[in-house]
């Protein structure tokens, strides 16, 4: 039988006072789960890795005994060695994995369809974010600022080009631009894709045909070349609460 089985996670927990919510928020991932954890009879190394981690403690500790080579050891949170499981940026508190030798996993909020309808009044809500699911994505350094991930839903940016297009489905992960850099020209030569988060509109993803910065005014695009179903637009900057540039797309 497995050392690593999810019921262990249960007893571990309840030793120590610690809830399922605080669990769920430590471990960065939903209430469910961890529900799921605990009914899992074979735990991946990954999520091993993850609780040991996050839970500042020992698979002895958490599983018992291990014939584990390399075990999982208690490691100090701050430290930025690149050997260290989990390195934190204090910017954008992103979180990353050594997978290789110079090659990193960074989790990320991921917002599906589902959980759309919710996110322009849920944005800036705390238990909202944390009861999204993860997204990870691999990157070859440690990256700074805000990351979310998004899931693109219709055809609007679907020309049939690999190169760019978003079809329905894609998962698209995108930096946050901070809005004190909104004033000025919004580059799009290395990434052309956006997300924008209208204040009435919701979630957006588009291009940007052209940007005024004396009025505010940003023209955004659709790639789907049906301009009649889909023609260009203007939005204006002051009803915009946060703009992403899509930096990573995931086809399905």
């Amino acid at each position: 039988m497995s050392v690593y089985q999810g019921e262990k996670i249960k007893t571990y927990l309840s030793k120590n006072g610690i809830s399922v919510i605080e669990a769920a928020k430590k471990l960065g991932v939903a209430r469910n789960t961890v529900y799921q954890y605990f009914r899992t009879d074979n735990l991946t190394r990954e999520v091993v890795i993850n609780i040991v981690t996050k839970l500042d403690t020992t698979e002895e500790e958490v599983f018992g005994s291990s014939d584990n080579k390399s075990p999982v050891k208690r490691i100090n949170q701050n430290a930025r060695d690149l050997g260290d499981v989990t390195i934190y940026e204090e910017d954008g508190d992103n979180k990353f994995t050594e997978i290789s030798p110079g090659r990193y996993r960074m989790g990320v909020d991921l917002v599906p369809v589902y959980a759309q309808a919710g996110y322009l009044t849920g944005y800036a809500d705390k238990e909202y974010i944390e009861e999204l699911p993860k997204h990870y994505i691999t990157v070859d350094k440690f990256v700074r600022g805000k990351y979310m991930a998004f899931e693109i839903s219709g055809d609007s940016m679907d020309n049939g080009d690999i190169r760019e297009a978003m079809p329905h489905g894609t998962i698209a992960t995108g930096r946050e631009v901070k809005r004190e850099l909104w004033t000025s020209k919004l580059h799009n030569h290395q990434w052309p894709n956006w997300i924008l988060i209208h204040k009435t509109e919701g979630i957006v993803a588009k291009q940007i045909a052209n940007q005024c910065l004396d009025t505010g005014t940003i023209t955004l695009r659709s790639l789907n070349p049906d301009k009649d179903r889909y023609p260009d637009f203007d939005v204006q900057i002051d009803d915009l609460v946060q703009i992403f540039n899509v930096v990573k797309r995931e086809l399905q």
